[in-house]
């Protein structure tokens, strides 16, 4: 073979080449290369928020914010705060609803709520979610601790915030982040600014409002002390609600992690109804929790606290004494009766400070030497006590190591402590209290509910204010000591604002509820008040009532619940927040309405309950729906888990049977086959074949049903594989404007969407991913296309109905999978197999694949260009003259296309040259397989003869071999169902299926 010849043949094969690549590889190109050019276009400025500089801002938030410390642990260590996180929830509509995606839609929210209700965790977890993928929100976060303002501006404490490294941000850069809108703010505890200090925090607050509108801003207060100061800027305020009895277990779960132990605390704080309303603050839980798990309440917390002042009283004192407890006094060389007293001391000293909660290490060595004498202290052992009880009790701690600055680790105890120490100086605390109520309030209910004196005339004091009302009524419930016809007084007046439907706030709720529910003389005439008013009989109004019947536990306020709940939503409202002791009641109801609120109150008795009537009741499908949904909860499985019975499974459990139990099968068993219903027993042809399948005996979702369980709605779908889909080629006016949405909101390249209009819906679903969950308008626009997909799905309705209650990401991109199916049972009962990829097995497919294609490439052009000389021609001239027509058409088009992310071409120049290349690769392409298969199937062939013949036979073989090899071995190591949980629900992977790197696509 000349020199000629052989390079004839090269370009031919190097043309067949380029045809492949752009066959399966033009798009990428084109895309990298766009991108590189709006790269070097566009670079972006090496400004305090470079991509650099915001690397390393990410660095500080993860280590920042990862932690939190607590004081009350065994080994002092901090706790990591996504490991105890739970959802901060408020209320609306009766239904509580997650403030983290209010926080993410709206751009100015105000937080309330009381100490230790989860604001400052929450602000610490959306900063962490947000340093775990910084792409998904363009706005960079800032945290900002208000208790540090008054020496420094906001600015100034932005700028700090958002230091990092060597770089140090000034207020002009500052400024020019702000008016470019790239910053995210919140702004935590605007109660512990100081007193002097708070109108200017204010203004400050409102002139960033109004000046940066594209930056969102968020802001937390204590509910008793935001007064409406910036309803203006910020609108009404975001109440958090106090935990709800599955929340509680969550936590408790979380910081306990021992489900025995847990358990036991939960059924102790149940049966002490003055601690369990303490508990539900996640601050107060915490340290219960930790005070627990240290032996403080006993093995079985038989020695719970009765109240507040009694669980400080004797947290405080645990601490001080712990290393006595530990057997390490020879590292306290103190008393805690002394470090009792110089905290007591400190207390009320910052409760009088301006600055509220900090103190200085000079001022505090000051305030510890003016009082040596009294408490038989040397001045010079004074820095010694401190660090002593900062190190050891660690109820003191250092904020800033450089400037020595010091607070109480919890405002409530700082609180609690100067309450004590005014114990026998009522009134200094009044006077204090007229001074500024909004920072003594709190300090006058503990002092309250902790001296053993008549407190009457204190409350009288307060009384006459009516704004303070509310705080009377307060410490009503708390005190030890009241005037039976003052107490008469002041119950008379919220009851009558009770029958009068008046808009009590959650504390005042929660003091009449605790009144009605203490017992004794003056609880059971509340109580008699509350029944009366909630009468079912009486045909009026008694929401409030409701609540606070609600409140107070008792068993004939869950009867009068249980009366009015048949017809009234209110009622039922007040029931779910009984808690679980509803579950008992509403299980036997027997009615739709009792369903739901088990379902709503969602705690694993509840779903208990469920599971029990499932078989039962009539309406077994809403039992179902709720179950499905419930099961989503760790702490329900967990829980439906325990009991080890036998149950029957088929194949829709059999991915997790290492996991579950044999009754947690069961269950989930039962509710695939109920929702499903009769569908089970059709065959997928028979299913198909109905023109359109009859709804009529499928239960819909109960409404406000949350998204259910991915297990549920995966398997289901399991059952009828490959669904096809079928869109039209236009689609309607509301699908259009969808997709222009979605492009839009995740930036999806307009090249790599599909020209037709169909095709565009499976392009915008598949752009769909986990971090645009926050994202309202995206989620609509999601819905949209779903819905068009899954409404022409030829599966059943019971199987629709199950993939549209998924939560909407997963919904929108398994919706997005239905144009190519998600395979059937087999592919669902590898989904607990893991076997490592076959890469070996591809690389030497593709090997092969490429060597067959070269040869009959090569041995094609080497005949075409024989053929074009004459020297050895073969076949039809027509033939030859296509092949060479369609050549130089791919070698045109290729470069142009190639090259038109440089050149800038319109859309329909792009498309033109994309149908170019295509059309010369199958010409050309087409020419020389024809060439290179007669050539080499040719016995008289003068260079192969008859060895070219099994030659390619062998090539062929080895190809189709590896292929059906590599395709079954790539089925079960490229599971859709894995691939789908992965990404989407990494929880309800079965356990020993880790999800691979290279999986996450």
């Amino acid at each position: 073979m000349d020199l000629a010849v052989l390079v004839t043949v090269g370009g031919a094969s190097l043309l067949v080449i380029g045809w492949l690549i752009d066959k399966f590889f033009g798009g990428l190109v084109e895309e990298i290369g766009k991108r590189t050019l709006d790269r070097l276009l566009h670079r972006p400025s090496k400004g305090p928020l470079s991509r650099r500089a915001v690397r390393k801002y990410v660095s500080d938030v993860r280590r920042n914010y990862a932690t939190h410390t607590v004081g009350f642990r065994r080994d002092d260590a901090a706790i990591t705060v996504e490991e105890v996180y739970i959802p901060v929830q408020y209320e609306s509509g009766g239904r509580r609803l997650n403030i983290e995606h209010v926080v993410a839609g709206k751009s100015r929210v105000i937080i309330v709520g009381e100490p230790g209700a989860g604001k400052s965790m929450l602000l610490k977890h959306l900063m962490l979610a947000w340093a775990r993928d910084p792409a998904r929100d363009p706005h960079v976060p800032v945290l900002i601790d208000l208790h540090q303002y008054g020496s420094t501006t906001l600015r100034e404490l932005l700028a700090r915030a958002l230091s990092h490294g060597r770089h140090q941000f000034s207020v002009e850069q500052l400024d020019d982040a702000l008016n470019a809108g790239r910053l995210r703010l919140y702004f935590d505890g605007l109660d512990e600014v100081a007193r002097d200090h708070l109108p200017a925090a204010l203004n400050e607050l409102r002139e960033l409002a109004r000046r940066n509108s594209e930056c969102p801003m968020a802001v937390t207060c204590r509910e008793s002390v935001y007064k409406g100061m910036l309803a203006a800027e910020f609108g009404a305020p975001l109440e958090v609600a106090e935990l709800d009895d599955a929340a509680l277990r969550r936590l408790l779960l979380h910081l306990i992690k021992d489900r025995k132990r847990c358990e036991l605390l939960v059924a102790a704080l149940r049966a002490s109804r003055h601690l369990l309303e303490l508990a539900r603050s996640p601050m107060l839980l915490t340290m219960i929790s930790y005070l627990y798990m240290d032996g403080l309440f006993g093995e079985r917390a038989e020695r719970l606290p009765k109240s507040r002042s009694e669980f400080y009283e004797q947290a405080i004192a645990y601490l001080l004494r712990r290393d006595e407890a530990r057997g390490l006094d020879g590292l306290t060389r103190h008393g805690s009766a002394l470090k009792l007293a110089v905290l007591r001391k400190v207390a009320l000293l910052l409760m009088n400070n301006p600055n509220g909660r900090t103190i200085s290490h000079r001022d505090l060595l000051a305030a510890v030497r003016a009082e040596a004498d009294d408490f038989n202290l040397e001045p010079r052992q004074a820095a010694e006590l401190i660090d002593e009880i900062v190190d050891r009790s660690r109820l003191l701690i250092r904020l800033a190591e450089a400037d020595q600055i010091y607070a109480f680790r919890h405002l409530t105890l700082q609180e609690y402590l100067a309450a004590v120490e005014l114990s026998k100086r009522g009134d200094d605390l009044l006077r204090l209290y007229r001074g500024d109520p909004a920072a003594w309030q709190e300090v006058v209910r503990i002092w309250c509910g902790q001296v053993s004196e008549d407190c009457t005339w204190l409350l009288r004091a307060i009384y006459v204010d009516p704004k303070a009302r509310p705080l009377v009524l307060l410490c009503l419930a708390e005190a030890t000591r009241v005037d039976y016809v003052f107490a008469e007084e002041v119950i008379d007046v919220f009851i009558d604002r009770v029958r009068c439907e008046e808009h009590l706030q959650e504390p005042v709720v929660r003091a009449l509820g605790t009144l009605a529910g203490a017992g004794g003389p003056r609880g059971q005439r509340v109580l008699s008040r509350l029944l009366e008013i909630a009468d079912p009989d009486a045909n009026t109004p008694a929401h409030v009532a409701y609540r606070v019947l609600a409140a107070s536990g008792h068993p004939e306020a869950l009867r009068r619940l249980l009366e009015a709940a048949e017809s009234n939503p209110t009622a039922r409202q007040a029931l779910r927040a009984m808690g679980d002791l509803a579950v008992p009641r509403l299980a036997k109801e027997w009615r739709t309405w009792a369903i739901d609120e088990l379902g709503l109150l969602g705690t694993p008795a509840a779903a208990e309950a469920l599971v029990e009537l499932l078989p039962e009741f009539y309406n077994s499908e809403r039992v179902a729906w709720w179950l499905a949904a419930l099961l989503n909860s760790d702490d329900v499985r967990a829980s439906l888990g325990g009991n080890t019975s036998e149950g029957s499974t088929t194949w829709i459990t059999r991915p997790y049977r290492g996991d579950w139990s044999p009754r947690l099968c069961s269950v989930v068993e039962a509710v695939v086959k109920t929702l499903r219903g009769p569908e089970l027993s059709h065959s997928v042809e028979g299913l198909r074949s109905k023109a359109s399948p009859d709804s009529s005996s499928v239960a819909l979702p109960p409404d406000g049903l949350p998204p259910i369980f991915p297990p549920v709605a995966l398997a289901s779908l399991a059952t009828d594989p490959n669904p096809l889909v079928r869109l039209n080629r236009t689609l309607p006016e509301p699908a259009r404007a969808a997709v222009e949405v979605i492009k839009s909101r995740t930036r999806l390249s307009s090249s790599t969407l599909a020209p037709s209009e169909s095709d565009q819906v499976w392009s915008a679903l598949s752009a769909i991913s986990p971090k645009h969950a926050s994202d309202d308008k995206l989620r609509v626009a999601a819905d949209e296309l779903a819905e068009l997909v899954i409404s022409q799905a030829e599966v059943g309705e019971a199987v629709k109905n199950l993939l549209r209650a998924l939560e909407w990401p997963m919904r929108a991109v398994v919706a997005g999978g239905l144009r190519k199916g998600w395979g059937g049972r087999q592919d669902w009962a590898l989904l607990g197999e893991t076997r490592a990829e076959p890469r070996f097995l591809r690389r030497a497919f593709a090997a092969s694949l490429w060597l067959t294609a070269l040869l009959v490439a090569g041995t094609g052009g080497y005949r075409f260009v024989s053929t074009i000389r004459g020297s050895g021609p073969w076949g039809p001239t027509w033939l030859a003259w296509v092949t060479t027509g369609g050549a130089f058409l791919l070698l045109a088009a290729g470069v142009l296309v190639l090259l038109k992310s440089l050149l800038h071409i319109g859309e329909t120049a792009g498309i033109a040259a994309g149908c170019a290349v295509s059309l010369g690769g199958l010409l050309s392409a087409g020419g020389l397989s024809a060439y290179g298969v007669a050539t080499l199937t040719d016995w008289r062939a003068p260079l192969l003869g008859s060895y070219g013949v099994w030659l390619l036979i062998s090539a062929t073989g080895i190809c189709t071999l590896l292929g059906l090899n590599y395709r079954q071995r790539h089925r079960r190591w490229a599971n859709p169902y894995r691939g789908l949980l992965i990404r989407y629900a990494p929880q309800c992977l079965p356990s020993g299926t880790a999800p691979a790197h290279d999986q996450v696509t």
